[in-house]
């Protein structure tokens, strides 16, 4: 057996592992929304579409090794596409998901034109200043529904029956296992090593014969589309959208959740979701207990904090941390 065969078939090894994995995950979501109360339900879903988002960000910020601090546009332009196709144009909420998709894509597709011209810290403007401009356009578009919000998104159905908290919970989670699914199939590609060369070196990797623009442009519009599918779900979960849901703060906590989870970890991006989505509430409660005078959003600087706490003592993530722990305990074995 060649090395290329070994490597093949290693990468559909891995593959398997992940499709199994998901695939239990779903199975284990889907018993445990009949048990679990309502607002638990809620939680459980929305970490799943974070996640999903998470996912997507990991193989644009950890894989490819780009910036990226406007992925909560994407999620906002995925909902407001699906939302008015349901609502103007009275299109299926099915629908609307994939033309949702499609929209995110198209956007990041015109945008990677200039903004992946740029690099580290410029492009970081870049896709702030995008979510910037987006959140602007939403509040001012009257047609959908401008600083009141968008109301009345319909829900998901399935013939006679329309989707209730637990459907939803169950979709999401679908959505993760094929999103993760794919992004292993990526990862474990001569695509993903591509990728990874790109992050060590675009000069190295363009030397090797990688096209480093056109692979850092496909990966952006991949995570686009991950981002607006799960805009799409949350709008109909949700059945009420407003600009300031997809500010920069949303942006900030999908790094957050790639970071503390692990960039180049695709159930690291599941693991920082479940941890930034938890903290949320238990900062609503603690916060004024210990600052019990302090004014403003509290919470935003609780997660700055967070995010450059993890990247100064934890670059590698919770689960990068774990196997370098490992790796050590098998040296001194």
């Amino acid at each position: 057996m060649t090395l290329g065969q070994e490597s093949e078939r290693a990468a559909r090894d891995g593959a398997r592992v992940y499709g199994r994995v998901a695939a239990a995950v779903v199975v284990l979501v889907a018993i445990a929304v009949w048990f679990l109360p309502s607002y638990y339900t809620g939680l459980l879903t929305l970490i799943g579409l974070y996640a999903l988002v998470a996912i997507g960000l990991n193989l644009f910020m950890g894989y490819a090794g780009q910036v990226s601090l406007g992925q909560a546009a994407f999620v906002g332009i995925g909902a407001y596409t699906s939302a008015a196709l349901a609502v103007k144009a009275g299109l299926s909420p099915w629908l609307g998901t994939l033309a949702a998709g499609a929209v995110a894509a198209l956007a990041a597709y015109v945008l990677s034109f200039v903004a992946l011209r740029l690099r580290e810290h410029l492009l970081a403007l870049a896709t702030l200043a995008l979510g910037i401009v987006v959140t602007v356009v939403f509040d001012q578009w009257e047609f959908l529904g401008g600083s009141s919000g968008f109301k009345g998104i319909p829900n998901f159905a399935l013939g006679a029956y329309t989707f209730d908290q637990r459907a939803y919970a169950v979709l999401a989670w679908v959505l993760v296992a094929l999103g993760i699914l794919f992004a292993a199939n990526v990862v474990n590609s001569s695509y993903g090593r591509s990728l990874i060369a790109i992050s060590a070196g675009e000069l190295g990797a363009e030397a090797l014969g990688v096209h480093a623009a056109r692979l850092k442009r496909q990966t952006f519009v991949l995570s686009a589309v991950y981002a607006g599918i799960a805009g799409a779900v949350y709008a109909s979960q949700a059945s009420y959208i407003e600009p300031n849901t997809f500010n920069f703060l949303l942006s900030v906590q999908f790094v957050l959740m790639s970071v503390i989870g692990g960039l180049r970890s695709l159930w690291g991006a599941v693991l920082g979701a479940a941890i930034v989505v938890a903290l949320g509430p238990i900062l609503q409660s603690v916060v004024p207990l210990v600052l019990p005078n302090a004014r403003g959003d509290v919470q935003s600087f609780f997660f700055g904090a967070i995010l450059i706490a993890m990247l100064v003592l934890m670059p590698g993530g919770l689960v990068g941390a774990r196997l370098g722990l490992r790796h050590a305990a098998e040296r001194r074995a």
